[in-house]
């Protein structure tokens, strides 16, 4: 119904930036992705001046970028399902988290390894206490770290619904449970990913830390550096995923 008559589009890769405009954007002008024309995805309401949707083609794969998905496991699980519909078959989240524990101080680059399933949208997907990204996906992320000389720390993060209701009682509670971060968005996304049969998973790095042991939270304000190497890492990884297959013969 949304597009009438004109033609479907179709991507067979997308990175959901789950960040503001100076995070997605540092993506999106690396990759040099070109708005699309036109509302393409639910509540996102594309203008000339400011659009939502990014594409670009990386060797014959189509990917798009989709900016500022900033409202947590309601939307992130939106974007999933229509993505599925319009041919993706992978979809990579490109993030933050808060920190619980001092092993993940400021500025580390993290990828989620598990997603602790707290908040109701993921649940409304699994009965599972916990989901975990595509494993192939896992080993394209890592090696591609490895290779741009990247540290690059396995975390479990909660997906929780209420930002500024994130009270020492929680923390303690959460860290309970082995989680280590938390952002809105990670259990969501695996959850929808493995329902619709497609391959997912979030990096990004640590933003602010919420320590029991300071019982003071150390805010959102960091350098640049810090998104630009989850960008190089992002970047690393569709490069890898888009790149021809290797032509050498294997060994017998």
């Amino acid at each position: 119904m949304r597009f009438g008559e004109q033609p479907r589009p179709s991507w067979d890769i997308a990175v959901l930036c789950f960040r503001g405009d100076a995070g997605g954007g540092a993506l999106v002008e690396k990759l040099g992705a070109r708005p699309v024309a036109g509302k393409t995805l639910y509540g996102l309401e594309e203008t000339a001046e400011r659009p939502f949707v990014y594409e670009l083609t990386l060797g014959t794969r189509r990917i798009v970028l989709v900016q500022r998905c900033l409202w947590g496991g309601p939307q992130a699980a939106i974007l999933v399902e229509e993505l599925a519909c319009l041919g993706v078959r992978t979809v990579i989240g490109f993030g933050v988290a808060g920190s619980l524990v001092e092993t993940l101080p400021k500025g580390v680059q993290i990828v989620g390894t598990h997603g602790v399933a707290l908040d109701g949208t993921t649940r409304a997907y699994t009965a599972a206490t916990a989901v975990t990204p595509d494993a192939g996906l896992l080993v394209d992320v890592r090696a591609t770290a490895e290779r741009q000389g990247i540290s690059l720390v396995p975390a479990r993060i909660a997906g929780v619904d209420a930002l500024f209701r994130e009270t020492p009682e929680d923390v303690r509670r959460w860290r309970d449970l082995g989680v280590e971060a938390v952002n809105m968005e990670t259990p969501t996304l695996y959850a929808v990913a493995a329902e619709c049969g497609i391959r997912g998973v979030w990096v990004g790095h640590v933003s602010d830390t919420l320590w029991l042991t300071t019982d003071a939270w150390d805010s959102w304000q960091r350098p640049a550096a810090f998104t630009d190497v989850t960008v190089a890492l992002t970047v690393g990884v569709l490069e890898r995923l888009c790149a021809p297959p290797d032509p050498s013969p294997r060994p017998r």
